[in-house]
C-alpha cells in the first residue's frame, strides 16, 4: 500500500496520538461520526 491511499481516523481513545499520528506521516486525519452505544 502507498502512502496516497493511506487514512487515519481517531475514536474517542486517544484523539490526540492519531493527529501526532498524521502529522508525523504529512497526511490528514480521515472524517468520521463517532457516538456512543450502551
Amino acid at each position: 500500500m502507498s502512502i496516497d491511499n493511506l487514512m487515519v481516523f481517531t475514536g474517542n481513545a486517544n484523539p490526540r496520538l492519531a493527529s501526532d499520528v498524521v502529522r508525523h506521516l504529512n497526511i490528514h486525519l480521515g472524517r468520521a461520526t463517532v457516538s456512543r452505544f450502551s
